[in-house]
């Protein structure tokens, strides 16, 4: 199913459940300002190899945990795309699907997703890796340049929210 259609019946979904996964309020996402250590984590990469959070230090970084099949995850795919475009921002897709490779590397070419996507290992799926829980999919975590957690959303977030947690993390990086 093409990108398109499937962000149409997203939204159609979001729309009947009042435009939230869960039928609840919106809620801002959480901007917590830098905290803690920067966040150390190889991950296998989508194209081979490995993801190493640490080499793309000096950029923000925006985490997508998501899976192939959630359709509020496909609903943030364009927006993905265009923060992907920005010449300080770096999105690196985290697939939790536990196929890995064999389900992820077609859902990525039928979706044309072009930024990285790094396959999540078993402590991620259980909450015990440096990223700590993921109550709900997608979940979007955003580092600032010294790769420490500026910003998350355990829920689906509007281009605009999206581009404030970005925005936020590139303000906080100027101040400091």
């Amino acid at each position: 199913m093409r990108v398109k259609k499937l962000a149409a019946l997203a939204a159609c979904v979001l729309l009947a459940c009042g435009g939230r996964p869960g039928g609840g309020a919106a809620t801002p996402p959480g901007v917590v300002g830098a905290t803690g250590a920067p966040i150390a984590m190889v991950l296998p990469a989508l194209d081979g190899g490995s993801l190493d959070l640490a080499s793309l230090r000096g950029q923000i970084v925006v985490l997508h945990v998501f899976t192939t099949w959630s359709l509020a995850a496909q609903a943030e795919v364009d927006a993905l795309r265009a923060a992907d475009q920005r010449p300080d921002v770096t999105v690196v897709g985290v697939a939790l699907d536990p196929e890995g490779h064999l389900l992820v590397a077609p859902w990525r070419n039928a979706s044309e997703v072009r930024y990285l996507i790094g396959l999540a290992d078993d402590a991620v799926r259980a909450g015990k890796s440096p990223l700590g829980p993921l109550p709900s999919v997608p979940t979007t975590i955003v580092l600032d340049r010294a790769g420490r957690i500026h910003g998350r959303a355990d829920r689906q977030l509007t281009p605009a929210e999206l581009d404030a947690m970005i925005a936020a993390a590139a303000r906080a990086a100027r101040a400091a």
